[in-house]
């Protein structure tokens, strides 16, 4: 799922929920429950294009999903507060980015027989949550990303 999605979830987890460590606690778990449902982000197909605009897109993504956070939620909930969920249903794809970053590449899949500690726990860090990552193609990837965020909100109303 994009960021954006993951921040709209957390902010109707933090509206139902108004406890800013059990709604962070929720927005992390959703994170997880998101990305298990078939979906398109900007990571789907990262290595048909440049690292650097798979990154550029990533930051777009993350200082749109915290702008549309703060518009539909602060007023509501706090600063603070959406703050804090947003960082936690986002922590899971940033967590990955080590990977990514330093050692993954267009012909790279995992890790070599030579590889370091660093890049080890750098690819375990990325595979464990990817084991229930599920991505699908555009414009079917959109559309269940945009039904998954429909249906928490209406869940969480």
């Amino acid at each position: 799922m994009t960021a954006t999605a993951h921040a709209l979830v957390a902010g109707a987890i933090l509206t139902r929920f108004t406890d800013p460590f059990a709604a962070s606690l929720l927005a992390f778990g959703s994170h997880y429950i998101m990305d298990s449902i078939p979906h398109w982000d900007f990571g789907t197909n990262w290595r048909k294009r440049p690292k650097s605009t798979t990154g550029l897109l990533a930051i777009t993504d993350t200082l749109l999903a915290f702008t549309v956070a703060y518009i539909l939620f602060a007023g509501k909930v706090g600063v603070v507060p959406i703050t804090l969920v947003t960082i936690a249903a986002l922590v899971p794809d940033w967590l990955e980015t080590p990977w990514y970053i330093f050692f993954a590449h267009q012909n790279k899949h995992e890790p070599g027989p030579r590889a370091g500690i660093w890049e080890k726990t750098a690819y375990t860090i990325y595979k464990l949550p990817n084991m229930f990552h599920t991505k699908a193609q555009l414009p079917l990837g959109l559309f269940t990303q945009i039904a998954t965020v429909a249906f928490f909100w209406i869940l969480l109303k």
